[in-house]
């Protein structure tokens, strides 16, 4: 054995074989540090410098596309004060306060306004009961059976199965996502195709043409996207794995469900209220104060639910947010990332989360107004501009959904007021949105089919006890059909919910990787290595 390095050598001497040296010269092995492949936390070496050499740019050998420009980026620098990277602020300031003060205001007169509601219903009860009292009136109404034990035990197999279906879909999800991207991908195919084969039998030409383009198009994408697909294989079992680690996420998640059910049950009660208070049922016309308290009622209810819904997104896009900046650095993950990340979202970030929502519920409350004058009277041409824009703003809300999604995880990373956080996800968008599309749509529609079989086994499980056991309520099946409906929207219901925490994390991780790719590499390198493997532009970062 062959000993080198000097005594003093930080990392003392160490032996070579004799069979190993160097057979053509006396040449002593070049010297090096074995642990210099190990990142250390603060490392200033940006990872376009580290994993693209210097030389000249080369050209794309396809489109022949010169590749973005990226400037020294901050992403991999390292707070001296905090030890964390420099763009990651885990106590941000209050933002948007306004937007806040705002929702409460509208809050607490939708509140008032549900008072004398649900007040002038509980009268009309009293009075409908007063009269159930008298000969010859019956004190039975058919849909109290809902509520008997029978009606219960029926919606209760539909959560049961709906909520089965969607941990085992999971699990199957986190164990083999690359055959379940394909697979679903295939059967949406077929869907399409199935849609357009059965609308030709009717002969019903625009909807038949309409499944048939789409089956056609997801066909040939097919083939186009197949070289993405192992970049969404490795987000979608990366973000299983993380959501898995933190249950509470999907506590959050159906938390979110629970309180949007009962806020839209409040919010139904409250519009017949009213309408009972104002409608006018001697000329069976709507006055133009019960107009005006619909247009608020909906843009009340519009609003609460995006807040409910980002609250949630913002808790879950935190707790990804920590494990990608904090799990495997120096500081370590938080003893409740979940709960800190919910205060966050409560606190500092509510009134960002009330300025993205309120945007949304001003689209949707537009949409609803469209809607109404669509079918409202005769006139041809008025529901013909309604329907149009009515369709224009379903593109709208599409497009600031989409926004608004990213634009919430920037809120929830980094603490970012809505503006500031909305203008560096359409930075984002317009460098990798074709990956981030795609991306979306493979993983996203891992999760439409499965909420699809969900909710048809769960109509099916509450059809086969209505058959079999026959409740009292549902004697002659005159509830067959909306037991059926409720039960399929409540097993779709519940893998969306799952969804939502996949979805949330899958956004998150795909920020974090575009803004500070050097923060994986530094804490986890082996998973950096796997997602760079399937998408080697993830070490270029997009100045935001």
């Amino acid at each position: 054995m062959a000993s080198h390095a000097p005594n003093n050598h930080p990392y003392g001497a160490y032996s070579v074989p004799q069979n190993q040296q160097h057979a053509y010269t006396a040449q002593q092995p070049p010297m090096y540090n074995p642990h210099a492949h190990a990142q250390q936390w603060g490392y200033q070496q940006n990872a376009h410098q580290q994993y693209f050499p210097a030389g000249p740019t080369q050209v794309h050998p396809i489109t022949g596309a010169m590749p973005p420009s990226y400037e020294t980026a901050p992403y991999g620098t390292v707070n001296s004060e905090s030890g964390l990277p420099a763009k990651f602020n885990p106590r941000p300031r209050y933002n948007d306060c306004w937007a806040f003060l705002l929702f409460i205001a509208q809050l607490a007169a939708f509140v008032v306004l549900s008072y004398f509601a649900l007040r002038q219903i509980d009268q009309d009860r009293k009075n409908v009961n007063s009269g159930y009292d008298s000969p010859g009136r019956s004190p039975y109404s058919p849909t109290a059976g809902f509520f008997s034990k029978s009606g219960l035990v029926t919606m209760l197999i539909s959560i049961l199965t709906g909520l089965v279906i969607a941990v085992l879909y999971f699990m199957l999800t986190q164990a083999f996502p690359r055959q379940v991207i394909k697979v679903t991908f295939a059967l949406s195919i077929i869907a399409y195709l199935a849609v357009a084969a059965y609308y030709f039998v009717r002969r019903q030409w625009m909807p038949a043409i309409f499944g048939l383009v789409f089956g056609l198009l997801y066909a040939s994408m097919w083939f186009f996207w197949q070289s993405r697909i192992p970049f969404a294989t490795e987000m979608l079992r990366t973000v299983t794995s993380i959501s898995k680690r933190y249950p509470s996420t999907f506590a959050m998640a159906f938390l979110g469900l629970f309180v949007q059910t009962a806020y839209s049950i409040y919010f139904i009660c409250v519009i017949t209220g009213c309408y009972e208070m104002y409608y006018d049922t001697t000329t069976r016309t709507t006055p133009g104060k019960l107009k005006a308290l619909i247009v608020f009622c909906f843009l009340s209810f519009y609003w609460t639910s995006q807040v409910i819904k980002n609250i949630v997104h913002v808790t879950i896009s935190g707790v990804y947010a920590c494990y990608y900046f904090l799990m495997g650095s120096p500081q370590g993950m938080t003893k409740s990332p979940t709960w800190e990340s919910f205060k966050r979202a409560c606190t500092t970030s509510i009134g960002s989360i009330c300025f993205g929502s309120l945007i949304i519920a001003a689209v949707q409350t537009l949409r609803a107004l469209a809607q109404m004058l669509r079918g409202d009277g005769d006139n041809g041409l008025l529901a013909f501009l309604a329907c149009l824009i009515d369709c224009i703003l379903a593109c709208l809300q599409g497009l600031l959904e989409y926004v608004n999604k990213y634009a919430f995880c920037q809120v929830a990373i980094y603490g970012k007021p809505y503006i500031p956080a909305a203008r560096d996800t359409w930075t984002i968008l317009k460098d990798r949105g074709i990956v981030q599309i795609i991306n979306d749509n493979l993983i996203g529609n891992v999760w439409t089919m499965g909420a699809i079989m969900s909710g048809m086994l769960s109509a099916l499980a509450s059809y086969l006890y209505l058959w079999f056991y026959n409740p009292s309520f549902n004697a002659n099946n005159e509830f067959t059909y909306v037991i059926v409906i409720m039960a399929f929207v409540m097993g779709l219901q519940m893998v969306f919910t799952v969804g939502t925490v996949i979805d949330s994390g899958v956004a998150t991780t795909f920020v974090c990787l575009a803004e500070d790719p050097a923060a994986l590499a530094r804490t986890k390198p082996e998973l950096f290595e796997r997602i760079r493997a399937t998408w080697p532009a993830v070490v270029q970062g997009v100045n935001c």
